[in-house]
């Protein structure tokens, strides 16, 4: 992605940061991807976690109870300050905000045992790269938990969405990046199925999740 987009996209998400979680599909899709990462990892208390991409903590603030510290990073200081306030006025003590972007950043300190991420790999150039990252970033039996899109037309999106790198993902291709990076126990699963009208016509766009154990 190249600065510009990548500008773009950062104000984009700060632009509508404050409605973002307005919309009955995001949520829904939410509750959705982090059941199924409760249920596809081994989730413990004494867990430190990052995601990576996490706009205003749909996601994380779900997992947050199963965990003993959750680092949450987006690209967005928009979407992070939304997420803050939520954290703040919840009374949440073991969460804590950073912008992030690992195509262009060196990780933050220290290691992690489960790192996950939502519907951010499709805005990333190199997601193999980034793959490789994340293992680097994770302790000996952490774990890797992804979840996107399925392969699509690229209806998916409005054409005027800017910072979309890959319409969807094959599983496989995927499940690839993840053992070639090193992790075992890799494996994907239907997360969620997104439902919209596209051309007078209802679609569906089936979201994966992709998991991994760093031996």
């Amino acid at each position: 992605m190249t600065n510009t987009v990548q500008s773009e996209n950062r104000a984009r998400f700060d632009t509508i940061a404050a409605q973002w979680d307005e919309s009955p599909m995001r949520t829904n899709m939410a509750r959705a991807i982090a059941d199924a990462i409760a249920t596809a990892v081994p989730l413990a208390s004494h867990w430190r976690a990052l995601e990576y991409g996490c706009g205003t903590g749909l996601v994380g603030l779900r997992l947050l109870p199963h965990l003993a510290h959750l680092l949450e990073t987006d690209l967005s200081p928009g979407m992070l300050t939304v997420l803050a306030e939520k954290a703040q006025a919840a009374g949440l003590a073991n969460i804590s905000t950073a912008v992030l972007d690992l195509t262009t950043s060196p990780p933050p300190d220290g290691q992690f045992d489960l790192i996950f991420s939502s519907m951010a790999l499709h805005h990333i150039t190199d997601v193999a790269g980034i793959v490789r990252t994340f293992f680097s970033m994770l302790v000996p039996g952490g774990w890797v938990a992804l979840a996107d899109l399925d392969a699509e037309d690229g209806t998916f999106h409005s054409p005027d969405v800017p910072g979309v790198e890959h319409h969807g993902f094959d599983r496989k291709t995927v499940e690839g990046w993840l053992r070639a990076a090193g992790f075992a126990d890799v494996s994907t699963r239907t997360a969620y199925t997104v439902e919209r009208e596209r051309d007078g016509k209802q679609r569906r766009y089936p979201i994966f999740l992709a998991t991994g154990r760093r031996p």
